[in-house]
């Protein structure tokens, strides 16, 4: 796609939306967890690497726990759909094994939920990191018997799925920290007085006071950070139809098509899946929907962060999106989301 003015490497390729599922957030809560260091045994050893890819989960349990009630609800959470994607995809791409079969590589994997089932046990679940590699997270749950099992993993479905999906996009994160381009950090720093961890690998597209775009293209794939920022009358104006609104001022200003008369919109069929979270001791509203082109024939997925900078009378928005035509696109979104949650006002 061509950037600042028209979309680069287009192609007439019409998407056909096949479905847009709602789902739940990913709670951001507060959980204790365990470390090597605290168990005893690890500590001061040089931990191996993680194996596994991105949004995989290995889980842990004997075939009739599986086959049954109890691996039915923990697959049914870790299965569900991914929420505002064009296509269905799952949050998580589940591995299963059985304990007999956990040994070698599979301890080494990035994401483990370890389930144990036997007479006596007392029902606990436990978040723990870093045991057998780094960096490693295990959702440890121990049962007395199916049912009780079945009833703990009922009760911390939130947490379970928050705390898995946290870590692997805490994981890009420090990631793209460590890789930043200290170039366009500067510039999105001085146009919006906003940090942002992009890393090495975007190109900057365009940039004034107002409107900033980054992105990666390639002949199939666009994936694009655009910040942008305008006066508000106060923190009322951090509302779902003011953001979709000014979102489809600055795309039909900023990303136009090949054709004429062609831009970006909202896509109005689908309505917004809008979350109310808190990042940096600050009320973020985070916004998953579909665009489209307007005269156009293409479209993908976006997610995006607006806060209200009461020090500027201003609302900013970091907003990503996809083009990635009959492909999978839920790891593209992750890694914009990752980009998305290192928003910091400065």
């Amino acid at each position: 796609m061509e950037r600042s003015n028209t979309l680069r490497n287009y192609k007439a390729c019409l998407l056909k939306w096949t479905g847009f599922f709602v789902s739940v957030c990913f709670l951001l809560l507060t959980w204790s967890c365990d470390t090597v260091n605290q168990q005893g045994g690890m500590a001061g050893k040089i931990m191996p690497n993680i194996t596994g890819g991105t949004g995989e989960v290995l889980v842990v349990m004997d075939e009739f726990n599986w086959e049954n009630s109890a691996g039915e609800l923990l697959q049914d959470i870790l299965k569900e759909e991914y929420p505002g994607l064009p296509q269905s995809e799952p949050v998580f791409d589940v591995i299963h094994v059985t304990k007999s079969s956990f040994d070698g590589v599979y301890k080494f994997h990035r994401s483990i939920v370890l389930t144990t089932v036997s007479s006596g046990l007392e029902p606990q679940i436990r978040f723990r990191e870093n045991i057998w590699a780094k960096p490693q997270i295990m959702v440890q749950i121990e049962a007395s018997t199916a049912t009780a099992l079945r009833e703990l993993i009922g009760e911390n479905e939130k947490q379970i799925k928050s705390f898995l999906a946290q870590y692997d996009r805490n994981r890009l994160m420090n990631v793209y920290e460590d890789s930043k381009d200290p170039a366009i950090q500067k510039d999105i720093a001085t146009h919006h007085q906003v940090r942002l961890a992009i890393p090495r690998g975007y190109n900057m597209d365009f940039s004034n006071e107002e409107y900033t775009s980054v992105s990666i293209e390639s002949s199939d794939l666009s994936q694009v950070i655009q910040v942008y920022d305008y006066p508000a009358n106060g923190p009322e104006d951090l509302n779902v139809d003011n953001i979709v609104e000014k979102r489809n001022s600055f795309t039909k200003t900023y990303v136009t098509g090949p054709r004429e008369g062609s831009y970006m919109t909202t896509a109005s069929m689908f309505e917004p899946i809008a979350y109310d979270l808190k990042h940096h001791n600050q009320e973020v509203l985070e916004l998953r929907g579909l665009w489209e082109l307007e005269n156009g024939f293409m479209g993908g997925p976006f997610v995006s962060h607006s806060v209200y900078d009461a020090k500027r009378g201003r609302i900013v928005t970091v907003d990503g999106y996809v083009y990635h035509p009959n492909l999978k696109k839920r790891v593209k979104i992750r890694q914009l989301e990752a980009i998305i949650y290192s928003m910091e006002i400065i």
